[in-house]
Parts: structure tokens; C-alpha cells; sequence
């Protein structure tokens, strides 16, 4: 779909189009595109004929790739509204058509994307990083085709916590100085595997002062000597989440605590499950959280132990969202992990519960333990 009332762009646009032989919505405002977003593959903005529009509110549900399009004389706006929109890419024509091609030919024939399920502590210390292990693992002995991504550069990386250090693959950092359209196929046989899981991880030694920046660095310019001053490495995030996408049948991201990394990737997932500890100051905390994030499905895991007065119903109540499960004291976990022990751990009684109550409510169903399949709305 492309956003513009320029007739220009609208022909630059479509020949491009064209030549990959994808079919091209165009509208001029997105009264003109409301209820056909199921359809679309990929948004395509006019950074200068949209500028003083509401198309930042108008777009704040999508969670597909987003490119600003544009000429060379229109440069500056191009980066103010990519910046402002959180797009993923910048191509300026005609030096960005080839690229726009390649982009565009891997939509021709899109599958039906895969789930992404955030998960994010509503406090630090909640235990995301947990429930995130055991959805993943727990959907991919089901036999889901599961990638369990780490989006969380300050915490050291899953692969240590996974005890997968040694095992093969690529990491974030790797992936991130990737250009251009990412094939899921070659993105699913790069990455570390464990069992009947795939693993997107940070690399435990790299600073993490470097790790966020090149996560939240900003959108890619693509095919075009004119990137903006001082852009740096762009990030290449949204790209790689596209291809889990069309790779797996389910994408579960740790989305953490860094500020810029959760950006950048909470706006990638279909939902998001909240991990609220059983305690005042925690739900607090959580309110807090809710409240800077941009509106999406959301649903809460309340952890145990409780305080003295509280049950799970109340926390979720507390913080505005359906409950979901209920996340227990568990011993061992550590312990457990680093020894490639998850199959135990999921034999837990409680565990399984969870699990298939998180997997039910992504799938929008009911769930089984005192929770609905509510969504959070704007």
C-alpha cells in the first residue's frame, strides 16, 4: 500500500511495483485504505504529502513493515517522518528502485505470518525472561516451528542463560549489518538450535552500550548514497522480524528492559504478555509501563508469590488486563536451564497450565485458568 497524493511518486512507485510484479494499493489518505490493512503486505509513506496529517495515529496499529518513499529533493522530511513513524526503511528515487524491487518481489506470494508474542516484565526482576523460555519450549514440543528471540542487549544473553554459548549460528550482531530483503528459509537455517527450538540471541560479550544502538539506531537507508548525516549503522530489526515471520509458526520475544530495544520490537508483535509480580509496588510499576506503550492486545501473567490479601484476579484487575495465567514460584529454574534441562521443567503440572493458557489466548481463545481472551484497547 502507498500513502501519497503525489501523482509523481504514484508512477515512480508503480513502476517499481510492476516490476515485481506486486499489486499496488494507493491511496491519498487513509480514510480512503480504512479496512483493507488485512491485504497488505507492506506500507509504503510519502514523507513530504502526508507530513501534516494525522498518518502517526493513523498507523499506530500496524505491526507490518513500513518504508518512507521519496525523491532526492525531499530527503529532510523523508528522515523526520520515517523517525517519527519508526519505519523500518528510506528509499529515495530512483536510486532506491532496484532495491524497492527486491524488496517488494518477497511479497508476492506472503504467507500467513507467524504469531508474535512480547513478552515484558511489568517490573524488572518479574521473570520474562522465564516465561518467555517456557512458552517457547512449550510450543515447540507441540511441534509449533518456535523462535525464541532475546530482545533484551542489557541482559547478558539468552544463549548464556540457555547454556547455548558454543552453539552454532549467527547472533543479533551479525544480523543487524545485513541489507536488503532477508529470505526466512536462510534466516531459519542460520540460527542457534536447540531440540525442536530456534534461538535469536544476543552475544553475552558484546557491550552493551553498542548492542542498543545498533537495535534502536533508526530506519535503513536503502540503494542511496544520500543517507542522512550522521545515521550510522541503521537498524535492521524490522527486517529480520518480517523474516520470522514467514519462517515460524510461532515468534516469541524476550523484549526486556532496555528502553530502545523494547521499542523497536514491541511494535513487531501481535501481543504482549505482562508479568506482574504479586505486589502493590509491582502493579504500580506496571501501570506505569502501560501507560507509555503504544495500544496493543496485552494480557497479564500474575507471578507468585502473592502478598497477603492479594489473588491473581485482583493484580490483573489492578493493572487493566485480562489475566491470563499464573506464573509459580518455581525451583530450579536456573539450575535447570544452564543444564539443557527444559523437557523437565515442562512436565510441571503448573507449567503446562501456563503454558497452553498463554498459547490459547494468542490463538484467541478462552482461558482455562480464571482468565479471558480480552484485548487491551486504545
Amino acid at each position: 500500500m502507498l500513502l501519497s497524493g503525489s501523482a509523481e511518486l504514484q508512477g515512480a512507485v508503480g513502476r517499481v511495483s510492476a516490476a515485481a510484479a506486486v499489486e499496488l494499493v494507493v491511496g491519498q489518505s487513509l480514510d480512503q485504505v480504512a479496512g483493507r490493512w488485512e491485504d497488505v503486505a507492506a506500507v509504503l509513506v510519502d514523507a513530504e504529502a502526508l507530513a501534516g496529517s494525522a498518518i502517526d495515529a493513523g498507523l499506530a496499529g500496524w505491526r507490518g513493515p513500513t518504508a518512507v518513499v521519496g525523491f532526492a529533493g525531499e530527503a529532510a522530511q523523508m528522515w523526520k517522518q520515517a523517525e517519527r513513524l519508526g519505519a523500518d526503511r528510506v528509499a529515495i528515487l530512483p536510486d532506491s528502485a532496484p532495491w524497492l524491487a527486491n524488496y517488494l518481489s518477497f511479497l508476492r506470494n506472503p504467507v500467513a505470518g507467524a504469531g508474535v508474542l512480547g513478552v515484558a516484565g511489568g517490573c524488572g526482576g518479574a521473570g520474562a525472561s522465564t516465561l518467555s523460555v517456557l512458552v517457547a519450549a512449550g510450543a515447540a514440543a507441540r511441534g509449533t516451528r518456535t523462535l525464541l528471540v532475546d530482545g533484551d542487549p542489557w541482559g547478558g544473553g539468552l544463549c548464556t542463560a540457555l547454556a547455548a554459548v558454543d552453539v552454532p549460528g549467527l547472533r543479533w550482531p551479525e544480523l543487524l549489518q545485513a541489507s536488503g530483503a532477508i529470505n526466512p528459509d536462510q534466516l531459519a537455517a542460520s540460527l542457534p538450535q536447540m531440540g525442536a527450538l530456534s534461538l535469536l540471541s544476543w552475544d553475552s560479550a558484546l557491550r552493551q552500550e553498542t548492542a542498543g544502538a545498533m537495535l534502536a539506531a533508526g530506519p535503513r537507508v536503502e540503494g542511496s548514497a544520500q543517507a542522512e548525516p550522521g545515521s550510522g549503522t541503521r537498524s535492521a530489526a524490522g527486517e529480520i522480524m518480517r523474516a520470522a515471520r514467514g519462517a515460524y509458526g510461532l515468534v516469541v520475544v524476550d523484549l526486556g528492559r532496555s528502553p530502545e530495544a523494547f521499542a523497536a520490537l514491541a511494535l513487531r508483535c501481535n501481543g504482549l504478555a505482562v508479568v506482574v509480580p504479586g505486589r502493590v509496588r509491582a502493579a504500580a510499576a506496571t501501570l506505569h509501563m502501560l501507560e507509555t506503550m503504544a495500544p496493543m492486545p496485552a494480557a497479564a501473567v500474575v507471578r507468585g508469590p502473592l502478598a497477603e490479601g492479594l489473588d491473581a484476579a485482583m493484580v490483573a484487575d489492578a493493572v487493566g488486563l485480562p489475566l491470563v495465567g499464573r506464573l509459580p514460584a518455581l525451583r530450579g529454574v536456573g539450575e535447570a536451564l544452564e543444564a539443557q534441562r527444559l523437557p523437565e521443567l515442562l512436565r510441571r503440572r503448573a507449567v503446562r497450565r501456563l503454558v497452553s493458557n498463554v498459547l490459547n489466548w494468542m490463538s484467541g481463545e478462552s482461558s482455562n485458568d480464571g482468565g479471558t481472551s480480552g484485548r487491551r484497547l486504545p
